[in-house]
């Protein structure tokens, strides 16, 4: 049996055919995600179309395609967003995008104090002061909802429903009652919420105060009169508010984290005004930080979408996300929607998963729409059985004389892919085209990896700007009425 026989796998012309031939340190006007590459070319998919990478640990998923396709993508001038576990992506591509003048900024999972400052309360709070209330909202909604997953349970939902409504009214309050963006962070939140539980008298009510300040407010007065029902039950709400400082430990725990968080040095425009590459960098060896990778990638990928209506319906330079082990992300709301809606929006999406089993167990019926919505795949060795059934029904049979027919491509063969030092080889399934299996190079063979990398920026935090409820609530009902008894009550602050 002639197992890659011309009828039923592309050749090497065909393949190439719908793929740009470009030199290795060429700057073409477009590229994409490197399909195959030899000593002195490497063919690039220039498409809108979305690409799907399966690789199980150790079968060179970010070597031989991620690193190498960031090296394309780059000598385009194309932006980037990219989640890089270990930081091994920065480490390897930084340097080779910097000398193409690429506006380079790190966000920091792993080390704070080697990081860009990232607040992701800011973008929707300058919505809501902007008169784009329902867009603000929009955005707090994903960002405590992505919070919450983080302690989700199928079984009892009622206190992390309840805390997440907590974090949902203290958040447009503070957003009501910040004198400035400064003051918008997740200190100036859990001041807020320390009221609550405070010992002293004065302290507690001094959030109710506020809280009565805000409960016709049409924006929150669902979420707050669900606080205030629980006032008096100090188990209730104290379980609530133990469920509320569980689903923020993370971001509260560390203080270089909590300073990383409270400020923005870099804007989302930047994206798509300057050839720009973001770097994710978190930690592999535990997700404790991954969802906050998850809130950037959600609330940026919004704020493209909602700018492109201003921009004639796209980027002016196409945005790439290049999401590396993407099922070890927490769930992200809308995944199969935010990839169907990027095509049009300039915007293209490169997903790398270990299996395919991990990536159902993240998004359950939805991984079948991610799936589907990525015209490319590419297949590297694997032992998930499921997948090698999918992949080898995918390519279709062949008919071989007195044995009927037969998988083009076998389970064992599927499994049988080299990868080597050097080079290593993939399955290739492009949308309405016959398979085909590719040969690539890790990344070291490219006149690229010669560059050194850039050194990570040293941060230094300062204090962080923390909102005065006192101040706010003096100022409150002083306007109310010219004297007032109460405001003694919030003098001692």
């Amino acid at each position: 049996m002639a197992l890659f026989d011309d009828n039923y796998v592309l050749t090497d012309e065909q393949f190439c055919e719908g793929l740009q031939k470009q030199e290795m340190l060429h700057n073409p006007k477009k590229s994409g995600i490197v399909f195959k590459c030899d000593d002195e070319y490497m063919y690039t998919d220039v498409s809108d179309k979305h690409t799907l990478l399966f690789g199980s640990t150790g079968s060179k998923k970010t070597r031989n395609f991620c690193i190498p396709s960031v090296f394309a993508i780059g000598s385009a001038g194309e932006s980037m967003i990219i989640s890089d576990p270990k930081g091994e992506i920065y480490l390897r591509t930084s340097g080779y995008l910097s000398s193409l003048d690429y506006n380079v900024r790190v966000i920091n999972f792993r080390n704070p104090c080697s990081s860009e400052c990232w607040n992701p309360l800011i973008v929707p709070y300058r919505c809501y002061k902007s008169g784009n209330a329902d867009k603000a909202l929009e955005m707090v909604a994903d960002l405590t909802s992505q919070i919450k997953g983080r302690i989700h349970s199928e079984k009892d939902n009622y206190w992390e429903e309840s805390a997440t409504s907590l974090l949902f009214s203290i958040i447009i309050m503070l957003f009501e009652i910040a004198r400035s963006e400064k003051e918008v962070n997740f200190a100036s939140i859990t001041k807020i919420r320390g009221y609550i539980s405070s010992s002293d008298d004065k302290e507690k009510d001094i959030f109710w105060d506020l809280v009565e300040q805000f409960k016709d407010n049409i924006f929150v007065k669902g979420r707050i009169n669900s606080i205030l029902s629980i006032k008096n039950t100090d188990k209730t709400l104290g379980c609530v508010l133990s469920t509320f400082d569980t689903m923020l430990q993370d971001v509260l725990i560390n203080r270089e984290r909590l300073s990383m968080l409270s400020h923005m040095t870099f804007e989302y425009d930047e994206i798509f005004t300057k050839k720009t590459v973001i770097y994710l960098i978190l930690p592999d060896e535990k997700t404790t930080f991954h969802f906050l990778a998850s809130i950037f990638i959600k609330q940026l990928y919004e704020y493209l979408i909602d700018r492109s209506y201003f921009l004639g319906g796209e980027m002016p330079i196409r945005v790439n996300y290049i999401l590396d082990e993407f099922s070890n992300l927490p769930y992200i709301k809308d995944m199969p929607a935010m990839i169907s809606a990027a095509r049009s929006r300039n915007i293209r999406f490169f997903i790398i998963v270990q299996s395919a089993a991990q990536l159902e167990c993240r998004y359950k019926e939805e991984a079948k729409t991610i799936k589907s919505n990525c015209a490319n795949w590419i297949f590297l060795p694997s032992r998930e059985m499921e997948l090698l059934r999918e992949i080898s029904e995918l390519c279709g049979q062949v008919y071989v004389d007195d044995r009927g027919y037969r998988p083009l491509f076998s389970i064992s063969s599927l499994q049988c892919l080299k990868v080597g030092y050097e080079d290593s080889q993939a399955l290739v399934l492009r949308n309405n085209m016959r398979p085909y299996v590719t040969w690539i190079k890790d990344f070291s063979l490219y006149p690229q990896a010669k560059f050194q990398p850039l050194d990570l920026k040293s941060n230094s935090f300062g204090d962080m700007e923390i909102v005065s409820v006192a101040q706010f609530m003096v100022k409150k009902l002083e306007n109310d009425s010219a004297i007032t008894p109460e405001i003694s009550r919030f003098q001692f602050e």
